[in-house]
């Protein structure tokens, strides 16, 4: 029994470049079986075993195939038609690019989903900072207010601004320290977050002064 498992697009567009061979297969045993018929129509030899056996090997490679993916339709919540509709690797190859396309429309929204939920957690935490000396520290207050801005946009679209989620990345990445960064991707880091928020929130990020509540 194939697997129940939601299948990947990557997997099902494996499962088209295997309905596509075997179409050239078919196509070819096909042609054989044609010669072989018409010699059956006048006095001479059957078909041989090797042809018999290859079509048999075909249909067997068809059905496991079909039976994959209807598996993968069924895993992913598709209507399908009755198994035996889909009686030719033409029909199959329609139904697996349907297949798909529900595939890569399904991880493109979990794709969508996941950075949704990462550049929320991400201005949680700029929310949650406070400045370990100044309680008041102004650039701080100022850059939270702006990442409220952002995350309200956020929760009103439903989609992430890459552009508008960047700088507040640059800012928690200068408070965690170098991590692999040689001196000049650090200094270009610094010159960044200045750029955006001012160079007294990134000296203070940089220093160690920005911790969680």
């Amino acid at each position: 029994m194939p697997p129940t498992t939601t299948p990947s697009a990557e997997a099902a567009r494996e499962l088209l470049k295997k309905n596509a061979a075997l179409t050239k297969r078919l196509a070819a045993l096909g042609a054989r079986g044609t010669a072989a018929a018409a010699a059956l129509s006048r006095p001479g030899a059957p078909p041989s075993d090797e042809l018999v056996q290859a079509l048999a090997e075909a249909r067997r490679e068809f059905t496991t195939l079909r039976d994959e993916v209807f598996a993968a339709a069924a895993a992913l919540g598709l209507q399908s038609p009755a198994v035996e509709t889909i009686n030719s690797t033409r029909r199959l190859d329609a139904m697996l690019k349907l297949l798909v396309e529900g595939l890569d429309k399904l991880e493109k929204q979990a794709q969508a989903e996941a950075a949704l939920a990462k550049t929320v957690a991400m201005l949680d935490r700029i929310a949650a900072l406070r400045h370990r000396d100044d309680p008041a520290f102004a650039a701080l207050a100022a850059c939270q207010s702006r990442a409220a801005d952002v995350r309200a946009a956020l929760a009103s679209s439903g989609k992430v601004d890459p552009a508008a989620a960047a700088p507040f990345t640059a800012l928690l990445t200068l408070m965690d320290g170098p991590q692999g960064l040689d001196d000049e991707q650090w200094g270009a880091l610094e010159d960044s977050v200045a750029a955006t928020f001012g160079r007294t929130l990134a000296v203070a990020a940089s220093r160690g002064k920005l911790v969680r509540r």
